[in-house]
């Protein structure tokens, strides 16, 4: 089956690559359907976009057992699509009222002059299926009914492949045209920590259905306050900052009466063709006892603070017109005082610290305006087993390289095939692939974005 999958992409690709050059394409397909239903009026009088994203693909990999592909999760530890066979990853809605301002809060500072009128804004999104699972937020949507039974038996979950319901983005923004003017947002929101954000929006700089294993060891999503203001505008480019206070990682229900600090740097030239941000997230993230236990997410049991932290370089830049290059390291540490009271659910008391790091890679050839080929390598290094926990318990570095293309058939649709090679290499006698019997895996898989 592996084969013929395999077969099929190769012809996709040819497919693609000897399509003749189509006319411009018309307005994206984002927001078509609510103008459709509601009229024009709420989006060009309001600013308000209704929107919609289906997000589908199909995998299998050279690993897996018949029962084990039926079981789902077979594709572990591999994130994005984890099941093989179809897969309805996620369905996404979204309604935005963006900010009139010159920065752009989790993403860039933008060039131009500065707006100088008060505005607001907000942020709603709204997703169900497979990938809901490990967007929601402990006393947010984690045990809603509707996601029941399957968080309560991770087992389950996965003989079943349950879809689950989250809100991952949830927050008020306002711009105040003060100083050199600032935007806040307050709410639940993803912290765009990393080179890869979820979800698959147009305008991400995600080029693969599959992540990263880098994207694994970020936090999904934050609750509480972020500012953002735009530091320098000049020839030499633009400079922005931002700082933030949250409750930690997935986390609206505060276990430990310590809040975390999350905050960033960006840069990019005047032409806004290169572009480099650290991002980072500091806190303590241990259960301040056992009557609030939120695991995986946070692992240690500790009556005193265990600091965690994470920090991320990445940059993108375009060479010309045609082709681009990104990339990210990545490093964090959760720091373990090693007392007996200091207890990890996976390895027991006694948890004495733990770090990891990694380093990826993606270059992009943009064939045609609605054709564009990509390359990815990634090494990323878990010795201590403990940041992949649950995506893997295993101690070791992760390697993976990716090829695939992204073919924008319609403004409503597109299509993104791709081939992915792992390998392991573990510090003892660990297997991570084929549950547990292999050290490499090779995967193929056709995603399917439908905008609307």
């Amino acid at each position: 089956m592996l084969k013929k999958v395999m077969i099929c992409m190769g012809a996709g690709v040819l497919a693609a690559a000897t399509l003749t050059a189509r006319a411009e394409v018309e307005e994206p397909g984002e927001g078509a359907l609510a103008r459709w239903l509601l009229g024009p009026e709420l989006e060009r009088d309001h600013g308000i976009r209704i929107s919609g994203l289906l997000d589908v693909g199909y995998a299998r990999n050279n690993r897996s057992t018949h029962d084990e592909r039926e079981d789902g999760l077979s594709n572990m530890p591999l994130t994005g699509f984890s099941d093989e066979g179809f897969e309805l990853a996620s369905l996404h809605l979204f309604i935005d009222k963006p900010l009139v301002a010159n920065v752009v809060p989790r993403v860039t500072p933008l060039p131009g002059p500065k707006p100088e009128a008060l505005s607001f804004g907000f942020s709603i999104e709204t997703l169900y299926g497979r990938n809901a699972q490990f967007a929601r937020t402990y006393g947010w949507d984690m045990h809603w009914p509707a996601n029941s039974p399957g968080d309560d038996d991770a087992e389950q979950a996965k003989r079943d492949r349950e879809k689950f319901v989250a809100t991952p983005n949830l927050f008020a923004s306002v711009y105040l045209p003060y100083g050199p003017g600032v935007s806040l947002i307050a709410g639940i929101f993803g912290p765009a920590l990393g080179y890869e954000i979820p979800p698959n929006i147009r305008e991400a700089r995600n080029p693969f259905a599959s992540k990263t294993y880098a994207f694994v060891s970020e936090p999904s999503t934050v609750a509480g306050v972020l500012a953002s203001t735009r530091l320098y505008n000049g020839e030499s480019g633009l400079l922005g900052a931002e700082l933030g206070v949250v409750q930690g990682r997935n986390n609206l229900r505060d276990n430990n009466h310590g809040k975390s600090v999350l905050g960033a740097l960006r840069w990019r030239t005047a032409d806004m063709q290169t572009w480099v941000d650290y991002e980072f997230m500091v806190g303590d993230e241990q259960n301040h006892n056992v009557d609030d236990v939120q695991a995986p997410t946070a692992r240690l049991i500790s009556a005193d603070g265990q600091l965690r932290q994470q920090h991320s370089l990445n940059a993108w830049h375009a060479f010309d017109s045609q082709w681009s290059m990104g990339g990210e390291l990545v490093y964090g540490r959760q720091a373990g005082d090693g007392k007996a009271g200091t207890v990890d659910i996976v390895t027991g008391p006694g948890f004495d610290g733990a770090s990891w790091w990694g380093i990826n890679g993606v270059v992009t050839y943009q064939y045609r305006k609605d054709l564009a080929f990509s390359a990815r390598g990634e090494h990323f290094r878990d010795r201590d087993a403990f940041v992949l926990f649950p995506t893997s318990s295993a101690r070791g570095d992760f390697n993976a390289l990716t090829v695939g293309l992204r073919w924008d058939a319609t403004r409503h649709i597109s299509i993104r095939p791709e081939l992915r090679y792992d390998w392991f290499e573990p510090l003892a006698h660990d297997r991570i692939y084929g549950n547990g019997r292999d050290r490499t895996q090779l995967t193929a898989l056709v995603e399917a974005l439908v905008y609307f």
